[in-house]
């Protein structure tokens, strides 16, 4: 380790918080397309994203055009003001989900907690014991108090004191549980995500999510599809839940949304928007000029005429190499996702994977202990997904020989 890096780690544990424990030893400096460069200059193929966040990867030239002229003009106003930004990307967002308004903030968290305010408040509004919420398994929804309890992971609700009540966890993909419970209270929503991340790359199963979609519509149960992960072009649809033939009562987005800046939305029908009336909900930052402009230039290009053919062909060569992988390397248990949105179960912990990629060149992460998560810029080339699936596939294969 060189003494530029050195200095880098001692600041970050000097001046940081060290919620994220050791981070990796490399500091990414610039990125092009689907690359990244570190401190020492050292190029890397990024599989990661940012947590699929940098949806067309780094230095697009129309995002950068567009945000170049929008730092120039203005950056933030408020939200007691008009804002065409803000109604630019909404429109979109409505043109290519379903019908409906949409509220902008800073992240996915505070997009669930939006939709969690709407949704008790609907509920409550029929009935003030109908606030209750169905989440899963492995589910993984965010870490503010409400996004927090709406996640059925004990490990995020550790050492907070009591979760916010009202939330009921079920088996994720298991209809009987969710069917029986729906009997015994007063239920206002159902939140879930299309695929589980946090959880492990984890998809609903089809059956069971349009099972679930009637369930809700017959007892008057809100649908929230948590897309804060999936969404923007990520699993090969716009949006996830166009996978499955279901429409969701409220949408909930961030990470590639604003392609690096910080943004969040919740979308929803006419009719539901309303409930969060003046008054009820607010955010200073939501929806600033600059991130809504990101927004805007993300969901043209996403929807631009082949985008998405060109995505679906650069999954099915993920997909093809990596389950060809399977057949041969006993270390790999499961291959599965959608788009570009991919999970490799592995037979040990990961972290070591990740940590030998890295120095290797490759950027990847690691979910849930053992399932490596692959999440590439949108706009990947075929190119360099066969560069990087060749470094991984050597990574695998010295692993394999190992034991």
């Amino acid at each position: 380790m060189n003494n530029k890096l050195k200095e880098i780690i001692s600041d970050d544990n000097k001046y940081l918080f060290q919620n994220y424990g050791s981070r990796l030893a490399v500091e990414f400096k610039k990125g092009r397309k689907s690359f990244l460069y570190d401190q020492d200059n050292k190029k890397y193929i990024d599989f990661f994203s940012g947590i699929a966040v940098c949806t067309l990867g780094y230095n697009y030239p129309e995002l950068n055009k567009a945000l170049i002229r929008q730092v120039k003009s203005i950056l933030h106003t408020s939200n007691w003001f008009l804002n065409s930004n803000q109604t630019a990307a909404a429109e979109l967002i409505s043109l290519n989900s379903f019908p409906g308004k949409t509220l902008f903030v800073n992240s996915g968290t505070e997009a669930n907690e939006a939709a969690i305010k709407l949704a008790r408040k609907y509920g409550i509004s029929k009935n003030e014991e109908k606030y209750h919420i169905i989440s899963f398994s492995g589910s993984f929804h965010g870490r503010t108090f409400g996004a927090m309890s709406a996640t059925a992971q004990e490990k995020i609700h550790k050492g907070f004191g009591p979760v916010v009540p009202g939330f009921t966890y079920l088996p994720f993909n298991d209809i009987e549980a969710l069917k029986n419970e729906v009997k015994s209270g007063n239920y206002c929503a159902v939140i879930f995500e299309c695929i589980q991340g946090e959880g492990g790359i984890r998809p609903v199963d089809r059956q069971f999510i349009k099972e679930v979609h009637s369930i809700c519509n017959e007892n008057d149960i809100l649908l929230i599809a948590d897309e804060v992960q999936t969404g923007v072009g990520r699993t090969g649809k716009v949006f996830a839940f166009q996978n499955y033939e279901i429409t969701p009562d409220i949408l909930t987005l961030a990470k590639g949304l604003g392609a690096g800046l910080p943004i969040g939305a919740i979308h929803t029908t006419d009719r539901l928007s309303a409930v969060l009336s003046q008054g009820t909900h607010g955010t200073t930052f939501g929806g600033n000029h600059l991130s809504c402009k990101a927004a805007e230039i993300v969901l043209k290009t996403v929807t631009s005429e082949g985008f998405l053919d060109k995505l679906s062909e650069i999954s099915k060569l993920f997909f093809d190499e990596l389950n060809e992988m399977k057949k041969s390397l006993k270390i790999i248990r499961d291959v599965r996702g959608m788009g570009l949105h991919i999970g490799i179960e592995i037979d040990r912990d990961g972290l070591g994977i990740v940590k030998q990629a890295l120095a290797k060149g490759l950027v990847i992460n690691c979910t849930a202990g053992n399932v490596i998560r692959i999440m590439p810029p949108l706009n990947i080339d075929k190119k360099t997904v066969i560069k990087g699936l060749k470094i991984f596939k050597e990574l695998l294969m010295e692993q394999n020989n190992e034991n």
